[in-house]
């Protein structure tokens, strides 16, 4: 077993946190466990550091510090969530055999929060899905198939109009916490919309969340993103790639037969909408696939038009 060996001012320069902030983390959430030495000084140990990365990691992503700080403490070795060193560790690491019981679960009780409207259970299931299987994996896995689920049943039963419409407003905003956390200013650009016509706005969103998760500096359009406005900010930001993802094929297809101008930015699409449309799509362009394929298809685009990421 470990030996605390390291003190407080220690840990503050290893995390980049405050010391005050790294006291009250330990006397609020419990985010340090320090032995005391005979003098009744307190020591702390490599899996407090793991910790305090894992909280601003989690941050990072949109988290609160309560909700990061509950999600880390609650694993004995913080490392074994992914959340420390490579930050496509949750991703690479998520395979599918070891994670189905886990992913049924996490769809079981998201959709059991939705039907309840119970907002902030939706909204723990999603952030515990994120530790354990990622952005990408948790999204694409948890997430979109229980907004499927709902959006594919209300002809069957009409009263799942309402819960889906309350999944969407309840799950938009943690979604956005992801996309709009802090970046490094030299941070790659991105930009993200859905096409002219396309009114549903959860895929791109949740495809801006991955992007985010990735690095990215993003700037979220929206639905229903005319041309003109998507060339006005693309010309405006300087983004190095573009994020376009649709749902509807008819508004993947308006896109391809007259897509905008991009001012040199590298364009990557997806979603089902764009699905038959590869042979179609501008020179140059990257089709995504899933949203466990995006990373890949940012980084590959990033690479090419020169950018790091």
């Amino acid at each position: 077993m470990e030996t605390p060996a390291l003190r407080i001012g220690a840990v503050a320069r290893r995390t980049g946190v405050a010391v005050t902030t790294l006291r009250a983390w330990e006397s609020r959430y419990g985010v340090l466990r320090p032995a005391r030495t005979d003098g009744g000084h307190r020591l702390y140990s490599e899996e407090d550091v793991d910790r305090v990365l894992a909280v601003l990691r989690l941050t990072g992503q949109g988290w609160s510090v309560g909700a990061a700080a509950r999600s880390v403490t609650a694993e004995r070795a913080p490392a074994r969530l992914g959340l420390v060193g490579d930050p496509a560790g949750p991703d690479a690491a998520a395979t599918p055999d070891a994670t189905v019981p886990a992913v049924r679960r996490a769809r079981d009780d998201l959709a059991a929060a939705v039907r309840a409207y119970d907002a902030p259970r939706a909204e723990s299931v999603v952030d515990d899905a994120v530790a354990r299987l990622g952005v990408a994996h948790a999204l694409e896995q948890v997430v979109m198939p229980v907004l499927r689920d709902l959006g594919e049943g209300w002809q069957e039963d009409p009263s799942l109009i309402a819960a889906e419409h309350f999944a969407t407003s309840s799950l938009r905003p943690r979604l956005m916490r992801m996309v709009t956390a802090a970046r490094p200013a030299a941070a790659p650009r991105c930009v993200a919309a859905a096409p002219s016509g396309e009114a549903h706005e959860l895929g791109v969103l949740a495809a801006a969340a991955v992007a985010a998760d990735l690095g990215l500096q993003v700037t979220y359009l929206g639905a229903d993103t005319p041309v003109a406005a998507l060339e006005r900010s693309v010309a405006t930001i300087g983004p190095d790639v573009v994020l376009i993802g649709a749902v509807d094929p008819a508004a993947a297809r308006r896109f391809v037969d007259a897509p905008p101008a991009l001012s040199g930015a590298r364009l990557v699409v997806g979603g089902p909408g764009f699905a038959g449309l590869e042979d179609a799509l501008p020179a140059g362009t990257r089709a995504a696939g899933p949203l466990s394929g995006l990373r890949d298809a940012l980084q590959r685009s990033l690479r090419e038009g020169g950018a790091t990421g």
